[in-house]
Formats: C-alpha cells, sequence, structure tokens
C-alpha cells in the first residue's frame, strides 16, 4: 500500500491499481464568516490540487467540516456520481451538495471496494460533529485516518479489532478556537495535541505515525494552532519509541519501505 499526503488531512491511498481518497481538500474554504463557522482564516502554504490526482475508486469523508469535505472541488474534479462514504448522519448533507452516489456508514460497519476492506470506527469531535475514524485494509497493510480527532478512549479497541496498525495518520495542532455564535467558548485543544498524538499511535501500537492537520492554517484568534508542532512530536516520539513519519504535500509512503518525493 502506498500513502500519499495531499494537504492538510487529504491523503490518498493506491493498492493494486485501487485508490482511495481521504478527507478531500484542494480549494481555500469558503463559508468562513456564517454563523458557527470556523475561521481558518487562508491557507499558509500552497493546497494540492485535487486535479494533480486520478478519479478515485471511493473518497471517504470522516466528517462534513469544510477543511475535511471540499465538495466543491470533489464536484469539480471527480462528478457528481463518485463513491461517496461518510457518517450515516451526513447523508442528507451530502446529497444536499450534489452527490448521487452517497453511502452513509456508522462505525462498526465494514464495506469492499475491489480487493480493499474498509471500516467505520468511532472518533470524536471537538464541536460535537457526526465524525468516524476510517480503517482501510488491502491484505497486507493497514491504516487508519482519524480526521481531528480529540482524546478519546477507543484507542485500545481500535488495535483490539484492527491490528496490527501499519501508518496511524492523527491530527496533530491541538488548535484553541474561538467560533462566533456559540454560548460558551473553550479554552481547551479542539483535536489531539502533538503529545497526544504520540500517545494515541503508541496505544495502537502503528509503525508508523503520520502527523496530519497541521501547518497550513493559523489565524488568531479565531484558529490558534499549537506551537512547534514537529519538534513536539519528535521529541515525544523519541520519548515512548514512535516511529514519526512527516510527510510534506505530495510526499509518498510505501507501508514497509521509504518515503519519495512524488513527480507532481
Amino acid at each position: 500500500m502506498e500513502l500519499k499526503k495531499l494537504s492538510w488531512a487529504t491523503v490518498v491511498l493506491e493498492s493494486n491499481e485501487t485508490s482511495i481518497l481521504i478527507d478531500p481538500l484542494g480549494a481555500p474554504i469558503k463559508g468562513q464568516d456564517r454563523p458557527l463557522a470556523a475561521k481558518l482564516g487562508e491557507p499558509l502554504e500552497p493546497l494540492v490540487s485535487l486535479g494533480t490526482i486520478k478519479r478515485p475508486d471511493a473518497i471517504l469523508v470522516t466528517h462534513f467540516h469544510p477543511d475535511h469535505f471540499d465538495y466543491q472541488s470533489v464536484l469539480d474534479h471527480f462528478g457528481e456520481d463518485v463513491p461517496l462514504y461518510l457518517p450515516k448522519e451526513s447523508e442528507s448533507y451530502a446529497a444536499k451538495c450534489g452527490f448521487k452516489n452517497v453511502i452513509g456508514v456508522s462505525p462498526n460497519e465494514d464495506f469492499i471496494v475491489n480487493h480493499v476492506k474498509i471500516s467505520a470506527f468511532y472518533s470524536v469531535d471537538g464541536f460535537g460533529s457526526p465524525q468516524v475514524a476510517w480503517v482501510v485494509n488491502d491484505g497486507a497493510y493497514s491504516l487508519v485516518h482519524c480526521g481531528d480527532t480529540q482524546w478519546q478512549g477507543f484507542w485500545w479497541r481500535m488495535e483490539q479489532q484492527y491490528g496490527p496498525i501499519h501508518a496511524a495518520c492523527l491530527p496533530v495542532n491541538g488548535p484553541i478556537l474561538h467560533v462566533a455564535g456559540l454560548s460558551a467558548q473553550s479554552s481547551l485543544p479542539a483535536c489531539l495535541t502533538p503529545e497526544e498524538a504520540v500517545e494515541a499511535a503508541k496505544i495502537l501500537n502503528a509503525k508508523y505515525l503520520v502527523p496530519i492537520h497541521y501547518g497550513t492554517f493559523n489565524n488568531p484568534p479565531f484558529y490558534i494552532e499549537a506551537e512547534n508542532v514537529e519538534e513536539r512530536l519528535i521529541q515525544r516520539g523519541n520519548e515512548l519509541d514512535v516511529n514519526i513519519k512527516i510527510l510534506r504535500p505530495n510526499e509518498q509512503l510505501f507501508l514497509g519501505d521509504t518515503i519519495k518525493q512524488s513527480a507532481k
């Protein structure tokens, strides 16, 4: 299995000609001035266009927040009939966006895309939106993608049900958000901090922790990313003997092998 990181939390998996796209983001986020919208701001680095990859056999969406589900870019590049899997509670939202091939999935449900087995599992959204983690297994390697989950107690069950896990794509930027329209604001991180991500990868017994969801957005005072993310990841990884694999946009990880730079 080959893992390629695009931007933010967007990754592409390739296995024997089967292509799986997870949490697509390919253009700056629109509508950030709406009530209850997170104001991530403009990207601090160029976003990788979804037009640089081939049409996937399936798209997996952990949750419908616009930095994880750029529906317009998906429609523009892959069309309304691309197979789209997302939390069961979000089926109607995807249909309203214009998609015709929407499959809602609940935790502990499995399905097959060609030879690849995909499972939905529990994930915890920082603002209570429906969210799942995705577990992708091609018969040789297994990968988990946890969207922008907070710390939660399902790590042990995930490892028991789906291990061995060869790569864990985990959010790491521990942001503090101020969201207009909420009755009260939180001073706690809305997703995993670097140290929490390493702890989770340790419990998952993952061969690699692949950090996602950091470095692209920082928009104080509305969206404040944790400081020194990579340094903290490496330090805690060394302390817990967790292998950190930092992927830049368009870099690839061949599970069980090495990283190489994409030609795109």
